[in-house]
């Protein structure tokens, strides 16, 4: 008796069966051999497991090289998912043009994400860092394989961290007060008021576009609006600002701007960017003896989980404390001729 013998293919399983008789017999009994052809059923692919490209034959089990996921093709998708976790529009928006302008080719291995970041500059790498971590979690939802997902996530490259000390110097602020008031109004308006409040500069662009007047409160001869933004670990209770700047933020008739409009602008006409406003605020603050806790509370810059009863201490003292910075604002002004001395 012969053993069968079987060999397999990608998905045809042959199987060769020989019997030999030993008693004679009709020529026919002497050998009879037979042939079964079975089809494999086609592996299952586990919801879990991505998107199958490849089977190397024999191989059951999916392994890591076997995914790959095409941004093209989950691009609708994703869309969705971040207007369900409500994302800021700018930031979703600069998510999926990051996406676009990169992730052209399907992604299978670690190496692809690693060679996505050839070439970029630290703010174009941190742009992409965030929107390819949006992309691979919301394939995590759909079901994509976690280790798989994991081992694409571990080859992003990580933020270059660092503490940006430089501070504007007076002078500086100064020689920008003495234009600012030959460019564009909306302009003039979101930049005052990053130099009046410290606000972040999303949080002055929502300011101005969504201005209502019954969020303005007239505080000890200066402007005290309620903001109301959190976003996450950023709190932003009020912002605080001059008269001065009350009028242009009135003069401005919804005009439509947003993040990286105002950064390329200022960029682009030589003004202190609103990100160093902010440090010079602050810094200014603390050198008139406003408290670090009062001029973080002024700024947005304060815990995630604020008490009530601190809350009201630091509002309180806000209140009391910004006119001392204001009254230095309206001085710069009337120095650089924006107000008569």
């Amino acid at each position: 008796m012969i053993a069968p013998q079987i060999t397999t293919f990608s998905n045809i399983r042959v199987g060769v069966r020989a019997r030999w008789d030993l008693n004679p017999g009709s020529p026919a009994n002497h050998t009879r051999a037979t042939i079964g052809l079975r089809l494999r059923r086609p592996a299952v692919q586990n919801p879990s497991a991505g998107v199958l490209r490849s089977r190397r034959p024999g191989v059951q089990i999916p392994t890591a090289d076997s995914y790959y996921v095409s941004w093209v093709d989950k691009r609708s998708g994703f869309l969705e998912y971040v207007e369900s976790k409500r994302y800021d529009p700018t930031t979703a928006k600069t998510m999926v043009r990051y996406l676009d302008r990169y992730v052209k080719a399907p992604i299978e291995c670690p190496m692809d994400v690693i060679r996505l970041f050839n070439g970029l500059s630290v703010g174009q790498a941190h742009h992409l860092n965030r929107a390819l971590r949006a992309f691979f979690n919301f394939l995590e939802i759909l079901g994509f394989d976690k280790d798989w997902l994991d081992s694409l996530r571990k080859a992003i490259p990580k933020d270059q961290i660092g503490i940006d000390i430089k501070v504007p110097e007076e002078q500086s602020i100064r020689e920008d007060l003495s234009r600012i008031s030959k460019i564009a109004l909306k302009y003039q308006a979101l930049w005052h008021l990053c130099l009046d409040s410290g606000l972040r500069l999303i949080e002055a662009i929502h300011l101005i576009r969504g201005f209502k007047s019954e969020n303005l409160q007239q505080v000890n001869g200066f402007c005290r609006y309620k903001v109301g933004e959190f976003r996450g670990s950023k709190q932003a209770y009020f912002g605080y600002f001059t008269e001065h700047t009350l009028r242009l933020i009135q003069s401005v008739n919804s005009e439509k701007f947003d993040r990286p409009d105002a950064s390329h602008y200022y960029c682009k006409y030589g003004f202190t960017s609103p990100k160093y406003l902010r440090k010079f605020a602050f810094d200014k603050m603390i050198e008139l003896d406003i408290s670090e806790s009062v001029a973080d509370f002024i700024e947005g810059r304060v815990p995630t989980r604020i008490g009530a009863k601190h809350y009201m201490a630091l509002a309180r003292q806000a209140d009391r404390k910004y006119g001392r910075y204001a009254e230095y604002i309206k001085q710069l002004r009337e120095k650089a001729g924006l107000l008569p001395a």
